[in-house]
């Protein structure tokens, strides 16, 4: 099987929308008009990097940087 390859730039618009809001891989990927394949990649070196995280709904899997979770559970402890 192929090794997935992507390029730095990518990563970086991957990392971007990660840091606006929680996102699932297929809706990153249709928003980025990225395979879908490359994105999960990135989003998963990411999170080896320390640059991205999980966030669980409780039913489904988000991904986005650990600031932005933190801001997101900050304000949704306040109400």
């Amino acid at each position: 099987m192929a090794e997935i390859t992507y390029t730095e730039e990518d990563k970086q618009k991957v990392l971007e929308k990660l840091d606006q809001k929680t996102w699932k891989i297929k809706d990153l990927a249709k928003v980025l008009r990225m395979n879908k394949k490359v994105v999960q990649k990135i989003v998963m070196d990411l999170i080896e990097e320390g640059k991205a995280t999980y966030w669980s709904s409780g039913s489904t899997t988000y991904y986005a940087t650990p600031r932005y979770v933190e801001e997101y559970e900050r304000k949704r402890a306040e109400g």
